[in-house]
């Protein structure tokens, strides 16, 4: 049985059967007749799914999330595209796992990238210090290995295996740029590189394999911050408790006005350097998405595709 590509599936009219993964807890939303949605995943691509059909909705609520046998419908609301599930049935077999419907960046590309980005910021002034420290900590037991591997976000972008990684080797690359750009940083490329570095390092609790973890709740600036603890002593030893205090403030402010809002000069820039990162990222990634060359994008409506000459 095939896996349904959400990208041909969405379109209006479509109907479709085979094999999809629900990424999300599936929600019951209450109405005339009551029903439930939630998000489908394929290579990096999120689509929302609803269901008014009973069986569905007993299904998925007691299952959630995981692979299903599914005959699908591409159906629109107000320009919103989703997939009506008509019928829905749980999937035994072992020969597709979920890593089948995951996106990924490969493993030789990134490491390539994070070794040459690096490279790049000690001939900046990255000290060897700032390098091993980083090492260490993204090399602790606890996180077991998977600031490499889990996706920097769930829905958005990066939401891929690597991802994590990859966005923060991104944001490396842009810093490499503003301290050219901008000589009086070169004095703080310790600070800067291992806070872009850590910034995001709660992601690890904050999801599982790219869906939300149990304790998603408590976001992941703040487990974020809990987990540097263990390594205060030794930053505070190594640089001072001012850079510790200053990371923290990144930390908790890079998401600039959406949560704390920044109260460094270190954390407004970080936060630019995330929000250009993130979010021309996302931007592609709803332009490769879309089926014509104009889109609608949640921040600024319909945009015309930057490649208009594609095959669309």
């Amino acid at each position: 049985m095939h896996i349904i590509n959400l990208k041909e599936a969405v379109a209006v009219g479509k109907a479709d059967s085979g094999l999809i993964y629900v990424n999300s807890e599936p929600q019951i939303r209450p109405g005339r007749k009551d029903y439930i949605l939630g998000d489908l995943m394929f290579k990096g691509q999120i689509v929302q799914f609803r269901s008014w059909e009973s069986d569905v909705l007993e299904i998925l609520r007691e299952h959630g999330k995981g692979i299903y046998k599914a005959e699908t419908l591409g159906q629109e609301y107000k320009n919103f595209k989703y997939l009506n599930i008509r019928s829905i049935d749980l999937y035994s077999d072992d020969a597709v796992t979920k890593e089948d419907f995951q996106d990924r960046v490969p493993t030789s590309e990134l490491e390539n990238n994070w070794s040459t980005v690096l490279c790049q910021l000690q001939e900046r002034g990255l000290s060897d210090i700032c390098r091993q420290l980083i090492d260490d900590i993204l090399n602790d037991p606890e996180l077991e290995g998977r600031f490499f591997t889990e996706g920097a976000a769930v829905k958005h972008h990066d939401n891929q295996i690597g991802g994590l990684w990859n966005h923060s080797s991104k944001m490396l690359r842009i810093l490499v740029a503003l301290l050219d750009n901008n000589k009086e940083l070169l004095d703080s490329v310790d600070l800067m590189t291992f806070s872009i570095v850590v910034h995001d390092l709660g992601k690890v609790f904050e999801y599982d394999a790219l869906s939300m973890s149990e304790h998603w709740y408590a976001n992941h600036r703040v487990r974020g911050i809990e987990f540097l603890v263990k390594y205060r002593d030794r930053i505070i030893e190594t640089y001072s408790e001012e850079f510790y205090r200053q990371v923290q403030a990144v930390i908790a402010g890079h998401h600039g006005e959406y949560g704390d809002r920044p109260t460094t000069v270190a954390a407004v820039i970080i936060h630019y350097i995330d929000s250009l990162e993130s979010q021309a990222t996302e931007l592609l990634r709803e332009q490769e998405a879309a089926p014509q060359s104009k889109f609608i994008n949640p921040g600024f409506g319909y945009l015309e595709s930057i490649m208009p000459d594609k095959n669309f």
